[in-house]
């Protein structure tokens, strides 16, 4: 048989019910006296702070069990970092997917799509004269097909 985990708010009902039951047996055998409202002044409070001690049970075996899942968590995102896991499910991602379904995967030699240098410069796309990769200027005057023409 499984154990079953202690409930401490079951424990304080039992023993306020039982003492009310040893008190009506006492009364009933008259070999204890008492008026007709002890039982009554006694049985609901005692049941009221079983339910307190059941609401407290109940948070901290909650709050035991979301540290617990907090932890495995962490111990899951560590496990993942350390196996050199990417960035997989970002919002970017979602996006990405989107757009590559919209209007098909860019090409890493399409125009906006950069290989930075170390320094994070991209000097090695654009000639000495300020013209692109693709000829275009950067003002927006020369050849190239980027921009609009002036007449």
């Amino acid at each position: 048989m499984r154990r079953h985990r202690f409930e401490p708010a079951k424990l304080v009902a039992g023993l306020v019910l039982l003492c009310g039951a040893v008190f009506a047996l006492l009364d009933a055998a008259d070999a204890l006296r008492q008026p007709d409202w002890v039982p009554l002044a006694v049985v609901p409070p005692g049941l009221a702070l079983a339910g307190l001690v059941a609401a407290v049970g109940y948070g901290a075996r909650r709050a035991r069990r979301r540290a617990r899942e907090a932890r495995a968590a962490a111990q899951a995102r560590d496990a993942e970092a350390a196996a050199g896991a990417d960035l997989g499910g970002l919002p970017m991602d979602e996006l990405r997917g989107t757009y590559d379904a919209r209007f098909g995967a860019r090409d890493g030699n399409a125009p906006g799509a950069h290989e930075w240098d170390a320094d994070g410069s991209d000097a090695d796309r654009s000639g000495a004269d300020g013209a692109g990769a693709d000829g275009s200027r950067a003002d927006g005057s020369g050849g190239g097909s980027g921009g609009r023409r002036a007449r």
